[in-house]
Order: structure tokens, then C-alpha cells, then sequence
């Protein structure tokens, strides 16, 4: 399937064994504070890129050796090599990294469709495409990390920062598709984008609730489906 808090105590397999770790819980240093509000562009912010890419790629190679739940803060931590403290100053939880896994599909997305002569439907489905190859290839994973995150209070906002990635690819989408006559050009394409991205997360939450149901064939998808309600409507043309 496609698709767009602190953690408690996790019991004594959280119980740090590392000093360099336990000793720097609470506060971040002074030079890792400030990479986080650097602008872009700047050796600190370049620092702080590095630090966020090096925990989400530790986070998910140690997701895929141990499951969701076999893996804490503390271990990704140690085997990134960061403070506790500098994992909390780039993600709330490890829901959190849901963000960086839509922007790295997002990313690979936006590679393919350069120079795309694709019409809107075609782009569509190739990004839909692709976010459902992605998710399915780690569906252990991401089933439990989404229930994780939907499951968050004020998700709502959340999900909205996590997903914007998407909503700025499919806005550019739609944007083209007015711009070549496809699309009527009197709604906004932001709020087609929002409207889209939007049912394509509803599924993707129901899908962490019945991870074994059947997400369709190619013909009968959900998320194409909603590509196809989405450009062609709900009447019955003549």
C-alpha cells in the first residue's frame, strides 16, 4: 500500500549501557543547537543535514535487522553516534521519521519525472506508483510506524509537515497539467494536491489497521482510483 511525543521507557532493553550516551540525555550542545537553526546553505546546516540523514538511515537499517519494535531511541543512537539529546533536536519519535522516508521517495520521484513528457494522469500514477513500491518493499516497518504516528496527538498538524513534500510534487503536477490545457485552470492546485495527498494518507492509515487485506490489482487500486475520481469526476458521462 501507498501512503500520503517522546517515547516512554521501553523496559529494560532501553537501559543505556553507553556512558557516552546516558551522560548527555537532557541537553544538546551549544554547536549542535545551532546547526539545527542555521540556514540553509551553511556549514552548520550542512552539519545538521548530515547528523538527521546519518540517524534515519542508522533508524531504518536497524528497523530492517531487528523489526519496529526491537529497535529504541537508544539504539539508534548509539549506532549513529549521537547524543539522545541530538535525535530529539531532529525528530519527536521514531514515528517521526516517517518524514524522511516520504522525502526520499519524494526526491527519487522528482529525479524520474525531469524531462517527463508524461500527461498529468501518467506523472500521477507514476508517483503513486512509486510510494507503493517503497512502502510495500518495507511494509513491516512502516505498517508499525505509521500506526505509531497516526496514533500521536495533534497528528492532524503532524501529518501535514510529514506529507508537504508530496503536496509541493503533486502541486507542481497539477500546475503543469493547467498550464497544458489537461486541467480546468480555475481551481487552485494546491488544494487539488491537498485533496489528493490527503485520501491517499486516509488509506494508508486504514491499511496499518488490516495490514493483510488485498490493496488492489494495477485495475482496481484504491490510489488509482482516487487519481481517476480526481481528473475525471464522479458522473456518469454520456
Amino acid at each position: 500500500m501507498d501512503f500520503g511525543l517522546f517515547l516512554e521507557d521501553d523496559g529494560p532493553s532501553a537501559v543505556l549501557e553507553d556512558d557516552a550516551i546516558s551522560t548527555v540525555e537532557t541537553e544538546a550542545s551549544a554547536e549542535e543547537r545551532a546547526a539545527t537553526a542555521a540556514p540553509t546553505g551553511t556549514k552548520r546546516a550542512r552539519k545538521k543535514e548530515r547528523t538527521r540523514r546519518e540517524i534515519y538511515t542508522t533508524a531504518m537499517s536497524l528497523f530492517s535487522e531487528k523489526g519496529y519494535d526491537g529497535v529504541t531511541i537508544e539504539d539508534i543512537c548509539r549506532n549513529a553516534s549521537v547524543a539522545k539529546a541530538t535525535f530529539f533536536l531532529h525528530f519527536e519519535n521514531k514515528a517521526a521519521l516517517v518524514k524522511d522516508f516520504n522525502d526520499e521517495v519524494t526526491a527519487a520521484i522528482i529525479e524520474k519525472l525531469t524531462g517527463h513528457q508524461g500527461t498529468t494522469e501518467e506523472q500521477l500514477t507514476l508517483l503513486q506508483s512509486a510510494f507503493r513500491e517503497a512502502w510495500e518493499l518495507n511494509a513491516p516497518v512502516m505498517q508499525k510506524m505509521l500506526r505509531e504516528f497516526v496514533d500521536q496527538p495533534a497528528m492532524l498538524s503532524k501529518a501535514a509537515s510529514a506529507n508537504q513534500g508530496i503536496v509541493n510534487l503533486v502541486t507542481d503536477i497539477v500546475r503543469r497539467g493547467q498550464a497544458r490545457g489537461e486541467l480546468r485552470a480555475h481551481f487552485a492546485p494546491e488544494l487539488a494536491a491537498v485533496s489528493i495527498v490527503s485520501t491517499w494518507s486516509a488509506l494508508a492509515a486504514w491499511w496499518t489497521d488490516n495490514p493483510d487485506a488485498n490493496t488492489g490489482t494495477e485495475d482496481d487500486n484504491p490510489s488509482l482510483q482516487i487519481i481517476d475520481i480526481t481528473l475525471n469526476g464522479l458522473k456518469a458521462r454520456g
